[in-house]
This record gives structure tokens, C-alpha cells and sequence, in this order.
């Protein structure tokens, strides 16, 4: 390091930390506590929504929609549309995980209560939830089992409650694949119930098995839905699968393209909300203005003195962007340290105060206070590195920006004028 590095570097030090009793320590602390709250606030919001989002976007991909989607052509019967054989050729990928075929329909269903609901029915094989590790991960049964033999049918808990049905009762399903212009009604029995953590899927979705489809919608052609070991090589799994599926027809999609629009809004949510939580970096930034142009003020005569003995305006300005410098990279890094820590553990954190909560309830009764639980909502929160490293940017980058004001101020000072004026 050069002379002048070093002595700039020692200068800086001792603006940074002021005089002993003086307001400059005051005004460096509260100015990294304010950068610090406001990085780890924004961290654990962001690790909650990030949470929600993935956890909707994985129950789309591995329950309703799939990794890779083949969908016949319409009004194709003809024998190079089967999908059990479709499925076997593009099972033949290493990089395939499973390829299923199912058959999918909306019906009504009709329950004990008298009032009708519309549901999504697909048709799969009975032994998909052995097969398929990833849906029975995130398919929870709540209620009986994924039994889907025998007119069996799985649905989401809220289309049990709003047919007003459990296991064993019997549901009548309208047979859209009858001849004539009145259909009739196919009872099933409901085996099991389940939740997923979409709402969408658990109001509205149902399993049954492809033969029961098939009586319900007709003998149309099924479609194949295929999960990859990794859903990130979905273009190159197409595009290696396209010339062996010349003859079957159809269209080949991936989940990309199915959810563009859904994906696409959970992306533009979460930037609205980057950029209305980044406010408080612009409030902070105000503040740190403030107080380093305060602090340019009341150190007038020793920056004059500095400017006097040497000191070039480019080294007032490097005194007071260091300033800046140091207090958003610390409370950067600090907020960010505690944001990872927070946003990474709010499932215990609620755990652990709803513990303090069972204990209260113990001691003041179960009335004393209301019991709704809301650790659902901050169950699945996941920190992402991505994010974190945005926020620490913007951080530093604000709190830099707001030192350039006050030190072009102080590069301005004209140490002749204000030593005279001593």
C-alpha cells in the first residue's frame, strides 16, 4: 500500500470511530443496527414466500402436471396413439425417472349433501403411489390409503368436506363416456383422502384407476406423464426423445411451457415484493445521508486542516465513501447472518413459541388466549443463496450511494474560508 493509501486508510479509522464521548460512534452504530434489522427483515420475508412458492411449484410438477407432458393428437384412435406404448419408448432415457400413463377428465361428483361439485378425475395405474417416491412424498394421506382398485377414488380432504364424505362412503361420478344425450352415474368408493399444500388440488382433484376412467370419459387416448431424475435437463430429454416418437404423433411439452403463466406470476410476486421491501433500504439511506452530511458539518475545521496539509478533495471523498463502505458492508454481512439464521429456522422458531403457548394455556387455561395455529404458513420457508447475495448488494450499494452526497460536500470545503473564519 502506498503513502498515501496508508494515510488515507488511518484518517478514515478515526472519522469511523470519532472522538471518545463524541456522536460519531453513536452515529456509526445506529446506522449499522438500521442496515442490519432491515437485510435480515427482508432475508426471512423473502425465505417464507420462497417457501410457499416452492412448495406450490413442487406439488404442480409432481402431482398435478409432470416434469415432461405427452399429449396425443386430437381425434387420434389409431393404434400409433396408445400411451402405454409411448410411455415405454420414452422410458428408454436413462435421465426418465417414470413414465405413466393416465387418462384425465372434469366431472361432477355427488356426495351426501345434495349440492353437486366439479372435480378433476385422472386415471392412473394402481400401483403409482409405490412407484412414484416423489408423489407419495407430497401427496399426504390424511385418511384411509391410495387405493384406487375396485371403483376406488382418492380426493383432496376439502372435496371430501364439501361432499360431505369420509372413507368407505360411496360418491357418484356422472358417466360423461355413456351413449345418449342423458348420462348416467358411476358410484365409487372413496378410499382415502389427502392433502398436498395447494388448496387448488385438494378443493378440486381426485384419483382413480385408468379402467374407471376409461367408463367415465370413454376409450379416449392416453396421455403420458413423465418425471426425470432431474427436471432441469427437461429440454434435452425432449429433444433426444422427438425422433423416436415421429410415429406415435402428438405433442411432447415440458413443465416449463404447461405453467408458463402460473411460474411466471409467482416470479413477478416475488419481485414486487423485493422491490416494496427495498423501501426500507431507501429510508436507511435518507438516514445515512443525513448523518454523514451532520458529521461533514461539525468536522469542518478538521477537514479544512487535512486540506490544508495536503489532502486532495479525492481524499476528503474517499473519507467519507469508505464511511459508507464499512457501514453497509457490516450490517450487511450481519443482517445477512441473521436473516439465513432466521429465515432457515422459522418452522422452529414458531415450534418453539407454540410451545410457550401450550405452556401459558396450561397454566391460564385453554381460553385464556385464541389458539389459531399459523405455523403452516412459515413451515416450508427456504433461504436461497441467490437472494441473499442480492440483498447484500443492495446493501452496500445504497448505504455507498448515500456517502457520495456527503462527500461532495466536504471535497467542496475551501480550508482558507473556514480557517479564517476561526
Amino acid at each position: 500500500m502506498s503513502r498515501s493509501g496508508r494515510w488515507t486508510t488511518w484518517v478514515s479509522n478515526r472519522f469511523l470511530t470519532g472522538r471518545r464521548g463524541g456522536r460519531g460512534r453513536l452515529v456509526f452504530l445506529f446506522s449499522v443496527v438500521l442496515i442490519c434489522s432491515g437485510v435480515a427483515t427482508l432475508n426471512t420475508i423473502l425465505a417464507v414466500m420462497n417457501g410457499l412458492q416452492q412448495g406450490y411449484i413442487r406439488s404442480i410438477l409432481e402431482i398435478g402436471s409432470y416434469h415432461l407432458r405427452w399429449t396425443p393428437d386430437i381425434g387420434a384412435f389409431g393404434e400409433n396413439t396408445d400411451g402405454k406404448d409411448v410411455a415405454d419408448i420414452i422410458a428408454e432415457d436413462p435421465r426418465v425417472l417414470l413414465a405413466v400413463p393416465f387418462r384425465e377428465g372434469q366431472t361432477m361428483l355427488n356426495g351426501v349433501r345434495p349440492r353437486p361439485v366439479g372435480a378433476l378425475l385422472r386415471g392412473v395405474p394402481e400401483t403409482l403411489y409405490l412407484e412414484d417416491k416423489e408423489l407419495a412424498k407430497r401427496l399426504d394421506i390424511v385418511d384411509g390409503e391410495f387405493d384406487v382398485s375396485d371403483f376406488g377414488i382418492v380426493m383432496g380432504d376439502e372435496l371430501a368436506l364439501e361432499l360431505g364424505v369420509s372413507p368407505g362412503d360411496s360418491v357418484g361420478a356422472l358417466d360423461l363416456g355413456a351413449a345418449g344425450l342423458s348420462p348416467s352415474s358411476v358410484g365409487l368408493t372413496v378410499t382415502g383422502l389427502f392433502r398436498c399444500g395447494y388448496r387448488e388440488y385438494e378443493a378440486g382433484m381426485a384419483f382413480v384407476s385408468v379402467d374407471t376412467s376409461e367408463q367415465l370419459f370413454g376409450p379416449t387416448p392416453l396421455e403420458v406423464g413423465v418425471k426425470l431424475t432431474k427436471p432441469g435437463k427437461d429440454r434435452s430429454v425432449m429433444n433426444s426423445a422427438a425422433p423416436r416418437l415421429t410415429e406415435s404423433g402428438g405433442t411432447l411439452s415440458s413443465w416449463r411451457e404447461t405453467n408458463r403463466s402460473f411460474f411466471g406470476a409467482l416470479r413477478t410476486e416475488k419481485l414486487m415484493m423485493l422491490l416494496l421491501l427495498a423501501l426500507i433500504f431507501v429510508v436507511v439511506s435518507v438516514n445515512i445521508d443525513h448523518s454523514l452530511r451532520r458529521m461533514a458539518t461539525e468536522r469542518m475545521e478538521d477537514l479544512s486542516l487535512l486540506k490544508a496539509v495536503g489532502a486532495t478533495p479525492k481524499d476528503v471523498r474517499i473519507l467519507f465513501l469508505r464511511h459508507g463502505l464499512v457501514i453497509g458492508g457490516t450490517g450487511g454481512l450481519t443482517g445477512s447472518v441473521l436473516g439465513v439464521l432466521l429465515g432457515g429456522n422459522v418452522d422452529a422458531i414458531i415450534r418453539f413459541f407454540r410451545w410457550i403457548r401450550g405452556l401459558v394455556f396450561g397454566y391460564f387455561g385453554d381460553g385464556a388466549f385464541g389458539t389459531r395455529p399459523v405455523e403452516a404458513f412459515f413451515r416450508n420457508s427456504e433461504v436461497m443463496a441467490g437472494d441473499v447475495a442480492v440483498i447484500l448488494i443492495l446493501a452496500v450499494g445504497i448505504s455507498s450511494m448515500a456517502a457520495f452526497r456527503a462527500a461532495a460536500m466536504a471535497a467542496r470545503l475551501k480550508p482558507a474560508e473556514v480557517l479564517r473564519s476561526e
